[in-house]
């Protein structure tokens, strides 16, 4: 108990100061562009000043409300330069040490600015020096409890090799820190004092947890946005997979259409290559997951061009109702000529004197709608089960839909034996999603 009474305000500011530094680092998480830097690697210039413009001023800040106001927990000179050396290499640590100690040696602490200096180009030379950057980021005081493990391993081995020389390379700059203290006049340098040896150690214990615990919360910073990395292009993946199976599926219907007009009416039949060679020529230029509905809607024309000439523009009959506001809209590319493709095949093909697609859009605040309606010989009402899931089509437009949008849109089929089908899509517009091509 005399232990606590006696040594009470230092243990109360050690305990504070790892408050302090866990608080800061946590805030600085929060920033999108400090974030950004952080899970650059190799970091760049611009990468660089951030690391000195958000880790070095607050540092600078916290050496000036020491000084200013006497709360000793706010200086973190020796482990704030110490990681701005190890992430950011020797310019950053040489800059981070320039304004800690600068800001210290406005009240005559002399030490502070050449050894902060020091100190930040030797962190940096570390970060050089070490093989796997990953490394820095698995520092930590409780590497020591590794060493037995790492002996089953070479890998492993070699890895608590350099989170032990990280590890010491810490404790050296405190122990240097607290050599030179006692070594030159009081007031040259601050440094926590105490004549009690626990309270010594606590103090390196104390420097060691400052640093671990900011690339602790840093890192999990960085495993968070690669994981948000990792999830965008699993989905574009799932996106680009699933594009391709609409692709082949739509061009090998497309060629059984111009097989059949090849014998009974060559000049038709080469009409639709032409047609055909129009679409392929979009497709081989590259697809996006995202297009606008105009663009769809040309794609569409061109599909349809193929179908009327096959049919006869009397048998197959295309209206349009498209509200002009959507036609900039983002939609997944290639939802609409399966929808079109099984209206034609399945609903106008069968009747003979053919029939009538109609195609609609409207805008409703931050949602577009999007109805292909045909006047079709229709199905039954059991019938319309089968259409979610049967065929490439129409399943790969609802997994496609999933993918993008989660539950946050709206797929029907409604159909009347000889009345037609009608298909209603809704699709939230997200921010950003709406733009307008030149040409």
């Amino acid at each position: 108990m005399h232990f606590f009474s006696d040594n009470k305000d230092i243990l109360i500011i050690l305990l504070v100061k790892l408050g302090i530094v866990a608080s800061l680092s946590a805030l600085l998480a929060r920033s999108l562009k400090f974030k950004k830097t952080l899970y650059a690697e190799p970091r760049g210039s611009q990468e660089k000043l951030n690391l000195v413009l958000y880790w070095g001023v607050p540092l600078a800040i916290g050496v000036a409300i020491r000084n200013g106001l006497g709360y000793p927990a706010f200086d973190l000179t020796l482990e704030g330069t110490f990681i701005a050396g190890l992430l950011g290499g020797n310019v950053v640590g040489l800059i981070v040490g320039c304004l800690v100690g600068l800001t210290a040696m406005f009240h005559r602490e002399w030490l502070a600015l050449p050894l902060a200096a020091i100190l930040g180009l030797a962190s940096g030379l570390l970060r050089n020096l070490t093989p796997r950057k990953e490394e820095i980021w698995n520092f930590s005081p409780f590497v020591v409890m590794n060493i037995f493990q790492s002996l089953r391993s070479r890998v492993q081995s070699r890895k608590v090799v350099w989170q032990l020389v990280l590890l010491f390379s810490c404790l050296v700059a405190e122990a240097v820190f607290f050599v030179l203290d006692r070594s030159f006049p009081q007031n040259w340098l601050f440094r926590l004092e105490s004549s009690d040896p626990v309270i010594v150690l606590l103090i390196f214990v104390t420097t060691l947890s400052c640093v671990g615990i900011t690339l602790k919360i840093w890192n999990n910073t960085r495993l968070e946005m690669k994981l948000a990395e990792q999830e965008v292009l699993v989905v574009k993946s799932r996106l680009d997979a699933l594009a391709n199976q609409i692709n082949p599926h739509f061009l090998f219907n497309t060629l059984n259409s111009i097989s059949s007009l090849i014998r009974t009416n060559p000049a038709k039949a080469r009409t639709m290559v032409i047609k055909l060679s129009h679409i392929l020529r979009k497709l081989l230029q590259g697809h996006e997951n995202f297009i606008s509905l105009r663009e769809d809607l040309e794609f569409i024309d061109n599909y349809l061009d193929i179908e009327q000439i096959r049919f006869g523009k009397d048998k197959l009959r295309i209206e349009k109702e498209i509200d002009a506001e959507t036609l900039s809209c983002l939609i997944p590319s290639m939802i609409l000529q399966p929808i079109i493709e099984n209206s034609i095949k399945h609903g106008i093909a069968p009747k003979i004197e053919g029939g009538r697609i109609t195609i609609r859009s409207t805008r409703n605040q931050d949602r577009i709608s999007i109805e292909v309606e045909d006047n079709g010989v229709g199905m039954a009402e059991d019938e319309i089960p089968n259409v979610y899931s049967s065929g490439i089509g129409i399943s790969n437009i609802i997994e496609r839909l999933k993918v993008v949008y989660h539950s946050d849109y709206v797929f029907s089929v409604k159909s009347f034996p000889g009345h037609g089908t009608f298909t209603h899509i809704e699709i939230p517009i997200q921010e950003g999603a709406v733009r307008e091509r030149a040409g």
